[in-house]
């Protein structure tokens, strides 16, 4: 699917949680350099924005732009009018965000360690199997679990009150909202030409590779170890080269491993050029001897070209689904929420 085409429908069924974050408080801007020249604050009232009792102060908004860590500072080229326009962002943030948060409160969805591992694992639930996948894959890389990040956030406040709004979006509005196979397969047959995958351009060429890393100022004795593995491989290689992608995920120390040692398509010039060579000599399909280079020892694989095709139905189904939702989600959400604000009658006092 062209991410070009489709960009309106990037968005998933789990974007209501993203969409409470930007409802919460108002974001730190990090400053570490000199305020310009006459930018001031002069223009903020005493209380900034007010919603359902609740108020926004000057002094809060200077703790949230000119926080200890950025030595009461703003950058430097930031004018007046960029100030104002940030401050009163910020105040509409509040407004809103206030409003949403009492709204959820007043429905039944009180904020509490309860509701937030609830609310949390039903999000999960409904999410699309490729984004849960993604969230898990993105903690991992943390060193945590889904059930370890939900441990240490639930008794967090900010994100007990983001799962509180998640939880009254998903079950006012989010759940009411489904699209069929059927509706996915018209879109997909209307719109051929945003799942059209374009061929490779013309003189790139295709390589996966499995890398033995070893410093080119390693002595014989480490470089010859390093060889030695990599040479294991290859004789593994030439008995069975279906071996190569499960090798490449398990030994390969290229970045590339993940991806069953796939470097995908590249031109002349782009790889360095021992390797390159290697490639240039080889049929698709066809695994290479040994080869050295900077990085170290590489078994290379030529891979076939991609020609230009079309994504089936099947492939994009899952992710069509939940983007035509998130589509007719997101413009429910805007309208929902404005309700909530409007009637709330939120002030910001910025002139």
């Amino acid at each position: 699917m062209k991410k070009t085409s489709l960009a309106i429908l990037t968005l998933t069924a789990a974007a209501s949680i993203s969409f409470a974050a930007e409802t919460a408080a108002p974001k730190t801007i990090k400053a570490t350099i000199p305020m310009a020249p006459k930018v001031n604050f002069d223009f903020l009232p005493e209380v900034v924005a007010e919603v359902s009792g609740k108020k926004l102060t000057k002094t809060q908004v200077l703790q949230q732009l000119l926080p200890p860590a950025g030595k009461g500072q703003i950058p430097k080229g930031v004018t007046q009018e960029t100030l104002k326009k940030v401050t009163i962002r910020m105040a509409t943030q509040f407004v809103q965000a206030t409003a949403i948060l009492d709204a959820a409160i007043k429905a039944g969805y009180k904020p509490s360690p309860e509701l937030a591992v609830k609310g949390f694992n039903e999000s999960l639930k409904t999410a699309p199997a490729f984004r849960l996948e993604q969230i898990k894959k993105g903690l991992a890389k943390q060193g945590k679990t889904l059930e370890s990040f939900l441990e240490e956030r639930k008794t967090d406040k900010a994100f007990q009150d983001q799962i509180a709004i998640q939880t009254f979006f998903r079950e006012k509005v989010i759940n009411k909202y489904q699209v069929t196979t059927k509706a996915a397969k018209a879109y997909y047959d209307a719109n051929p030409k945003a799942f059209k995958m374009n061929a490779d351009p013309k003189g790139s060429m295709r390589a996966s590779h499995i890398l033995i890393t070893v410093d080119k100022k390693a002595d014989a004795k480490t470089k010859a170890i390093a060889k030695a593995k990599a040479e294991k491989l290859l004789a593994l290689l030439k008995k069975d080269a279906s071996l190569f992608g499960e090798l490449a995920e398990k030994e390969s120390s290229c970045p590339s491993s993940a991806k069953k040692g796939s470097l995908g398509v590249f031109k002349k010039g782009n790889m360095v050029p021992e390797f390159e060579q290697a490639v240039v000599n080889l049929k698709t399909g066809e695994i290479s001897a040994i080869v050295e280079t900077k990085f170290g020892y590489h078994i290379i694989r030529r891979d076939a070209p991609k020609k230009a095709t079309k994504e089936t139905f099947a492939e994009v189904k899952d992710k069509l689904q939940a983007a035509l939702k998130q589509q007719q989600v997101e413009q429910a959400l805007k309208a929902f929420v404005k309700k909530i604000t409007d009637a709330a009658k939120g002030k910001v006092y910025i002139k």
